[in-house]
């Protein structure tokens, strides 16, 4: 067991900002959902090889933006940000003109690219291994019978949760059933099929080099010609 190191009241910048990217990866890679409870501080500092001050100040860093909710005896327990608003806002501007799915494919341009840096600084090796699953079943499924929008669906909400937030996982999966149900068939043809998967692959291997400016630049390669584009159609009930 290793002895707790007393520190300064304040901690470094540096260290702390550390630590908490640390605690973050933690939660994301044993999958925490809204309501878990944390390991006790003690086991966390031991964990990490830090002071149960240190553990204390990085929790109270993810209380203070919403993201955990230390209970006075209790314990420490995830909190999900509450995704309504948001979804009721974008279904608001999309419905609100007719379906304005450019709109959506373009809020995508400004947002994914951003979440692409960040998975690539932040992806664990399973969740690159996961990614690299959905692109070879998506390979399969274009020889099969072309219908890869669920796995290309898939493959971006994986890039998202590669980058460990929960609003931006979020908000991705929402962005993902607005584009699935705007989305035509001219867009999708053989010759974007093959463009889609060659993209995704370019993603991959900026992920293995856990290069973020390549990781960007492929995820804007990969939008720009659906953003310019524009082919989507009203759908309604």
């Amino acid at each position: 067991m290793l002895k707790e190191t007393p520190l300064p009241t304040t901690v470094r910048p540096r260290h702390y900002q550390k630590l908490s990217e640390r605690l973050r990866q933690f939660m994301t890679e044993n999958h925490f959902q809204d309501g878990d409870k944390l390991p006790p501080e003690r086991a966390l500092a031991e964990s990490f090889g830090v002071s149960r001050n240190s553990v204390r100040e990085a929790i109270h860093a993810f209380a203070e933006r919403g993201l955990l909710e230390s209970r006075h005896g209790d314990g420490t327990y995830v909190r999900v940000p509450d995704m309504e608003p948001l979804r009721s806002a974008i279904l608001e501007a999309v419905d609100s003109e007719g379906h304005l799915f450019d709109e959506v494919m373009e809020y995508r341009r400004i947002l994914e690219p951003a979440v692409a840096e960040l998975a690539a600084l932040r992806r664990t090796p399973e969740q690159l291994d996961r990614l690299k699953i959905i692109a070879c079943d998506q390979q399969r499924r274009i020889l099969i019978d072309g219908d890869d929008g669920e796995l290309d669906a898939q493959f971006h909400l994986c890039l998202a949760e590669c980058s460990g937030n929960r609003l931006l996982i979020n908000t991705v999966a929402l962005l993902n059933e607005q584009y699935a149900s705007g989305r035509t068939a001219d867009l999708r043809d053989a010759s974007w099929h093959q463009f889609s998967v060659a993209s995704h692959l370019r993603i991959i291997d900026a992920l293995e080099r856990q290069s973020a400016e390549d990781c960007r630049k492929a995820v804007e390669e990969h939008l720009d010609p659906i953003v310019h584009k524009h082919l989507f159609v009203t759908a309604r009930d």
